[in-house]
C-alpha cells in the first residue's frame, strides 16, 4: 500500500468517522444539502480501503440506507479523493470515469456533484455529495452552496475528533475520574453530590460498576467517603481553587489520592489514584521507626542495668570493668544474631545468646528445651521476645532483685509445633500495667507473627509469665508472612 494512502487510512481510523455511533451526527447537514440543491439524495462519504462509509446520508434507497455503506464498486466519491478535486457528473451514463460504476444501476445515481472534505490535519477522507436520479446540469451556485456546506462538515468533524480524543483519553486513563453535581439545601450549603459521569477506571479501582452509581448520591453509594470528601468539595466550589487530598481511611481496602477541581456549571471533577502501596510502606516505616526507637531505649536501659549490677556485685572496679565489657560484648553478639538474615539457627542458641547479657548470676536462671532448627527470621523474632522480656524483668521484675528467678522452657510437638514459656518468680510484686504499650504488642502480636502463632503475657502474683505457641520454619521451607 503506498505510504500516502496508508497515512490517509490511518488518519481515518483514528478520527472515529468509521464508527457507526457517530454516523448520524451529520444527518442534518445532508438534509440541508438536499433542500438547498433540490436533490433526492445527499451523502457524506468516508472513503475507506475497500468501501465507502456514510457518516451522514439522506434519501438513500434500500437496502443501502440501513447498511450505511457500499463497496467501492458503488462509489463516485472515491474519485473525488483520488483526484483531490471537485467531481461534477451531469449524466453518469455518458461520463467516461463513472459510466461502469454499479451505483448507476443499484442506487439510481445519474447526476453527481461532490466536493472534497478533509481532516484538520489535512488528509482527504471523503466527499460531501449531492445526487440526482435524473441527468442534471449543475450550476455555479450549486457548487458554491456545496463547498460552503463542506466547510461546515469539516468544522463538525474537527469538533467530533476533539470530543473523541477526550473520550478515548477519558476511557483509557489509568486514574479514576468522575464528575459530580453538588446538591444544596435552602441556604445554598452543599449537603451531598450526585455522580454525573465516571470512567472505566473508576469501576476497576473502587469495585463499583459505573452504571450503578450514575445519578446517585455519594452519601448513598459510599457513605464513608462522603463524610471525608464533602468538606473538600465545599471548599473547591467556594474558592474555585483545586485541592489535593489523600484518603484518611481505607475505601474498599484501598487508599486514594484525590485531585479535585471545579468545572463550569457548578460541578466538580475528581481524578483519583490508588496509593495503597505507598500508604502501606509509610505504615511499615512508621512501625519500623517505632520499633527502632523502642529498641534503642531498651538497649540503654539494659546497659544501665548491666553496669549497675556489675558495679554492685564486683569486688573491685577493675573486676567490674571486665564484667561490664564482657556483658556488653554479649549484647553485641545478640544484636548480630537479631540482624542476621540467612541460614538456620538453633532455638537453644538463640535463647542463651539473647538472655546472657541480662543475667549476672546463672544460678538465677533455668533453661530447658530440645534442640530445634529455626530460620533466621524466626531467630530475630525469638531474640526480640527475650530481649523485651529481659528488659522488663530488669526494670520491674525478677532481675530487679537479687533473689529473682527466671525459668525458660520450651517443648516441640508434631508438625514442627512448639510451646515456649518464660516464667518469673521471687521478684518484686507484680501488678497489671495501666495500659498496653509497644512492648506488649511486640511480644504478643509481632513476635507471634514470625511463628504463625499466638503470644500471651500473664501478670501473675508470683511473677510475669509469657507463653508463645506456633510453628517453626527453616530456610529451605516456605516462610510465613510476618503480619503485625
Amino acid at each position: 500500500m503506498p505510504k500516502q494512502l496508508s497515512d490517509r487510512l490511518s488518519a481515518i481510523r483514528r478520527s472515529g468517522l468509521l464508527d457507526r455511533s457517530g454516523r448520524e451526527q451529520f444527518h442534518h447537514l445532508t438534509e440541508h444539502v438536499r433542500v438547498a440543491l433540490q436533490v433526492p439524495v445527499a451523502i457524506i462519504s468516508i472513503v475507506d480501503e475497500d468501501r465507502q462509509v456514510f457518516a451522514g446520508h439522506c434519501g438513500l434507497p434500500a437496502p443501502w440506507d440501513d447498511r450505511g455503506e457500499t463497496p467501492l464498486t458503488h462509489s463516485f466519491c472515491q474519485h473525488v479523493v483520488e483526484r483531490a478535486e471537485v467531481l461534477e457528473v451531469n449524466d453518469a451514463d455518458l461520463h467516461e470515469l463513472v459510466n461502469s460504476n454499479h451505483a448507476i444501476a443499484d442506487l439510481g445515481v445519474r447526476a453527481y456533484l461532490g466536493v472534497p472534505i478533509a481532516l484538520p490535519t489535512g488528509e482527504l477522507v471523503g466527499a460531501l455529495a449531492a445526487i440526482d436520479t435524473s441527468p442534471r446540469q449543475w450550476s455555479e451556485q450549486d457548487l458554491k452552496v456545496l463547498e460552503s456546506l463542506a466547510l461546515v462538515v469539516e468544522r463538525e468533524i474537527s469538533v467530533g475528533m476533539s470530543e473523541l480524543k477526550y473520550r478515548r483519553l477519558f476511557e483509557d486513563m489509568q486514574e479514576g475520574y468522575y464528575v459530580a453535581e453538588p446538591l444544596r439545601d435552602g441556604a445554598g450549603n452543599v449537603t451531598d453530590v450526585l455522580f454525573e459521569e465516571a470512567n472505566p477506571a473508576f469501576e476497576r479501582l473502587t469495585g463499583f460498576e459505573t452504571n450503578t452509581i450514575l445519578g446517585r448520591r455519594l452519601s448513598v453509594v459510599m457513605p464513608e467517603l462522603g463524610n471525608e470528601m464533602l468538606p473538600i468539595f465545599r471548599k473547591v466550589l467556594r474558592t474555585g481553587q483545586s485541592a489535593l487530598h489523600v484518603s484518611a481511611q481505607e475505601i474498599g481496602g484501598r487508599w486514594f489520592e484525590n485531585r479535585v477541581r471545579r468545572l463550569e456549571g457548578d460541578r466538580v471533577a475528581t481524578v483519583f489514584t490508588d496509593v495503597t502501596q505507598r500508604k502501606l510502606n509509610e505504615e511499615r516505616q512508621r512501625v519500623l521507626h517505632q520499633e527502632m526507637m523502642h529498641r534503642v531505649q531498651n538497649t540503654m536501659a539494659v546497659v544501665s542495668a548491666v553496669v549497675t549490677a556489675s558495679l554492685r556485685n564486683a569486688p573491685t572496679l577493675e573486676k567490674a570493668s571486665e564484667v561490664i565489657a564482657s556483658r556488653i560484648q554479649a549484647m553485641s553478639r545478640t544484636q548480630m544474631l537479631i540482624t542476621r538474615q540467612e541460614g538456620n539457627t538453633d532455638f537453644a542458641e538463640v535463647v542463651r545468646e539473647a538472655i546472657a547479657p541480662h543475667v549476672d548470676n546463672e544460678s538465677r536462671l533455668t533453661i530447658a528445651g530440645p534442640s530445634i532448627a529455626i530460620s533466621a527470621q524466626q531467630a530475630v523474632g525469638l531474640s526480640l521476645a527475650i530481649y523485651e522480656l529481659s528488659t522488663n524483668a530488669a526494670k520491674y521484675g525478677a532481675l530487679k532483685s537479687d533473689e529473682g528467678q527466671i525459668s525458660i522452657r520450651w517443648s516441640a510437638g508434631p508438625d514442627r509445633a512448639f510451646e515456649f514459656c518464660w516464667k518469673e518468680s521471687k521478684g518484686p510484686a507484680v501488678s497489671l500495667p495501666l495500659r498496653s504499650g509497644f512492648g506488649s504488642k511486640l511480644t504478643d502480636r509481632i513476635v507471634a507473627g514470625y511463628f504463625s502463632g499466638s503470644g500471651k503475657t500473664a501478670y501473675l502474683p508470683e511473677g510475669v509469665e509469657y507463653v508463645l505457641r506456633g510453628v517453626t520454619r527453616t530456610e529451605n521451607a516456605d516462610e510465613p508472612d510476618n503480619e503485625d
